[in-house]
């Protein structure tokens, strides 16, 4: 399934003194909340004196809504992204237009901590992850593992810095922890090649890691693999994380290449202790006990859920809960993983199964943007 992200371009067009119309449009009887939407650039590059710096967009009682150049790691701009609540089966309307952008609270953030042994470490306004680098490798611990290590917590505001500063993060000051085991397996979200009844690991942690785009709204990072053996064949990967504010759920784009003609590609979860889970057409989603706790009955539950339209489920083999899919050499795999914690806005498996639902709906009919005069 292709998709541009969050938001689908129905219609180009044109350049207007006033600004350019956007029509943002829910076809869907599921109320859609802060779902970002996003018109490449080349779409509104024509609307005079417009700049990456002085592009702003207004919602019909004229007040600025938040937005965000995207650039993708390229020099030159690639896209504008803003959120949009929706009614089901209704429509909101916007300009672009230029003016001056007010200061926009970041809720997105991610970087490399070379201080903590090459770690990347991403999140917004209501989950935090880390994945683990190179420097890992020759320490201590010596962890390779293309696992994705979930960090829970209790409030709106950005962790990481704070957490990493404090060394101290597996202990619950107030707004969440780690309490997450994590292993040589997928932990929570990761893909790897899945044949002959096997995963094939990576020999190495990440090589290179690169930050694309970094808030207010969106954080997104490109991780390389090293070349690794996939039953003979030496494969790689490209990763390609994308997280938005407002949301559980991040983008996973992940490129294998390699001769091979086909390949099936399984994406998901390690099993800790499950306590419920459900699945349904594209998706996956269960609950368990903080796995990296003394005492979990105090740390709550981590809800988890994958969504990849096609896939195969497997809820329960080789110790995990996946999708699998075939991939192609060079095609893009894309899934959304996402996370919640019973002490963090996410009550019970219920709750959950809701979100989980409206990400879905997100995933396999976004908001329809058009481009008006």
């Amino acid at each position: 399934m292709k998709r541009l992200f969050f938001g689908i371009i129905a219609a180009s067009l044109v350049s207007c003194a006033q600004g350019i119309r956007v029509e943002v449009k829910n076809e869907t009887p599921v109320e859609r909340d802060d779902e970002t939407v996003e018109i490449a650039w080349a779409e509104i590059a024509s609307l005079k004196g417009l700049t990456p710096e002085n592009v702003v967009v207004i919602d019909d009682d004229r007040e600025q809504v938040p937005s965000q150049v995207i650039y993708n790691g390229e020099p030159q701009p690639q896209a504008l992204i803003f959120q949009v609540d929706a009614d089901p089966m209704s429509s909101k309307r916007f300009t672009v237009m230029t003016g001056q952008r007010e200061e926009y609270p970041r809720k997105a953030f991610g970087r490399h901590v070379p201080e903590r042994y090459d770690d990347y470490a991403w999140e917004n306004d209501k989950v935090a992850y880390r994945l683990y680098g190179p420097a890992l490798e020759t320490s201590p611990e010596k962890l390779v593992t293309p696992g994705i290590d979930v960090w829970v917590k209790s409030t709106d505001k950005l962790v990481i810095d704070e957490w990493y500063a404090k060394g101290d993060y597996h202990h619950n000051y107030g707004d969440g922890m780690d309490c997450y085991k994590v292993g040589v397996t997928l932990g929570g979200g990761a893909s790897l090649p899945f044949t002959d009844g096997r995963f094939w690991m990576m020999g190495h942690n990440y090589q290179t890691q690169q930050t694309l785009d970094n808030g207010p709204i969106r954080t997104s990072v490109r991780l390389t693999y090293a070349p690794f053996d996939v039953a003979g064949t030496q494969v790689s990967l490209v990763k390609t994380i994308t997280l938005d504010a407002n949301r559980r759920f991040n983008r996973m784009e992940n490129v294998y290449t390699g001769d091979f003609t086909q390949m099936p590609v399984a994406a998901g979860f390690v099993r800790h202790d499950v306590r419920e889970l459900s699945e349904g057409d594209g998706w996956l989603a269960f609950s368990e006990p903080a796995s990296d706790s003394k005492d979990p009955v105090r740390d709550g539950d981590i809800y988890q859920a994958v969504i990849l339209p096609g896939a195969r489920m497997l809820p329960d083999t080789l110790g995990h809960a996946v999708a699998v899919t075939d991939v192609r050499p060079g095609e893009a795999m894309v899934y959304y993983s996402g996370s919640g914690w019973s002490q963090g806005g996410v009550e019970d498996m219920q709750e959950w199964l809701e979100t989980v639902a409206e990400e879905n709906a997100a995933v396999v009919a976004p908001l329809r943007v058009t481009l008006r005069k």
